[in-house]
């Protein structure tokens, strides 16, 4: 066989499996997102190491066949989900359906909360004859600390950096409002290092996520030839 046609052969089969890496590597950061799991865990369920889940995500390399059906059995998905391309029109479908049942969620979780906090006021008015009104102000923290742990997974998002700093300062307000007759007014002072680590870690996190998406993306563009 011509060299020139084995080297065509070549940079066909290279270039395929590069379209591979790069198919598979957006559908395990899309699914492992959506299923609202770390890398650590993912690797933790199907025993595998996270660093070969990183190299799995940037695209250096393709899990086997074996280890890909595990990867669905963990994502709740069929083998397609992580093998085939798909169009913008059904990613969009499937994240409105996965977007949707998140949002139900966290406002039944919500509601959940303030039942409780009505709940107990109430029983504490009738029986008691007591005006606990600083429960609902306790509410506004418990309510934002919960939605934090719901969403907690999702790390470079910019609700969870609004959550925790509802929770810092909204905590503190409670607080003070118990002391109010001290008039602890610089109780807020410890709100400013705490919201600054909380501003930290958001910066920290969003740019590694960035870096994880623009990886693989890099590779696609660089062994595409330029137009002419």
């Amino acid at each position: 066989m011509p060299k020139t046609l084995e080297k065509t052969g070549a940079e066909r089969y290279n270039g395929l499996m590069e379209d591979v890496k790069f198919i598979v590597s957006q559908n395990l950061i899309r699914l492992r997102k959506e299923s609202g799991l770390t890398q650590a865990e993912v690797a933790k369920l199907i025993n595998y190491s996270d660093k070969a889940i990183s190299r799995w995500e940037t695209g250096e390399v393709v899990p086997d066949l074996e280890t890909i059906y595990a990867l669905s059995e963990v994502f709740g998905t069929p083998v397609s989900a992580i093998t085939e391309a798909h169009t913008e029109e059904e990613l969009a479908r499937e994240s409105g359906r996965t977007l949707s049942r998140r949002i139900l969620s966290q406002l039944f979780l919500v509601c959940e909360i303030w039942f409780i906090v009505c709940a107990v006021y109430v029983y504490f008015n009738l029986t008691r004859n007591m005006n606990l009104w600083l429960l609902f102000v306790w509410g506004v923290p418990a309510t934002a600390l919960a939605l934090w742990f719901y969403n907690r997974r999702e790390q470079s998002g910019v609700l969870l950096f609004i959550l925790a700093t509802v929770f810092v300062w909204t905590f503190i307000t409670c607080v003070y409002l118990h002391l109010l007759a001290a008039n602890p007014w610089y109780l807020y002072f410890i709100g400013l290092p705490l919201q600054g680590l909380v501003t930290v870690r958001y910066l920290f996190n969003y740019r590694q996520d960035l870096k994880r998406f623009i990886a693989p993306v890099k590779k696609k563009i660089g062994r595409e030839p330029p137009e002419k």
